[in-house]
């Protein structure tokens, strides 16, 4: 049975929890045992924990009999949202070894983030999250014109399913998370996204709504 996470009247599917520890072994390093009673469900990857003030979402396989597309994909995409100035904090990505319980490993890997604070928005509840975070209604203000900017990238780079967080005060007052643009490798073009349209008119309507 899946699980569920509920946000602001938002119910999002989640996948099945490991019921076992989970091993990763990343290439040329030691080996990291990760808790089944400490993860967090996952659309994507297998789950998600927390390690050493990051945040670990780990994949079964880097891709499709034996290759790493999967992996080349998502690092890929990562690394043109990153360049066009989408906020999403720091990320990596680790290639390794993952096994759960005593279950055959497979070749697959892990996307490391910063261990975000703040409200968390998903599709749909992003107004909410402005409302919550206290970001002010005012257009001339430097947070409000950073969270305004960051949502201008989304919709340059076609940023679909648009999640992350929202706290003012802070270098970065919005931060993406699952990033996943509406880049077409035939035409080398980003597409258009309605999850990104939709954040955009929001934000831009905040100071009179």
């Amino acid at each position: 049975m899946s699980s569920f996470a509920v946000n602001d009247n938002i119910v999002l599917p989640l996948g099945k929890l490991p019921t076992e520890d989970v091993t990763f072994t990343p290439v040329g390093g030691q080996a990291v045992v990760l808790r089944a009673n400490a993860a967090t469900a996952s659309r994507e990857g297998l789950a998600i924990w927390r390690v050493q003030g990051k945040v670990w979402k780990v994949y079964r396989k880097a891709g499709d009999n034996g290759g790493t597309k999967k992996l080349d994909d998502l690092r890929d995409d990562y690394n043109r949202a990153q360049k066009e100035g989408l906020p999403m904090g720091t990320f990596s990505f680790e290639k390794g070894r993952v096994q759960e319980g005593t279950q055959r490993p497979t070749d697959g890997f892990v996307l490391i983030t910063d261990d975000m604070e703040g409200k968390n928005f998903q599709k749909g509840s992003f107004k909410v999250a402005l409302r919550d975070a206290n970001v002010p209604k005012n257009k001339d203000d430097a947070g409000y014109k950073q969270i305004l900017a960051g949502c201008e990238v989304a919709m340059k780079v076609g940023l679909k399913d648009c999640q992350g967080f929202l706290k003012t005060g802070i270098t970065q007052p919005l931060r993406f998370i699952d990033v996943h643009t509406s880049y077409t490798k035939a035409t080398g073009k980003y597409g258009y996204s309605g999850d990104a349209d939709e954040i955009l008119t929001l934000i831009k309507d905040w100071p009179t709504s």
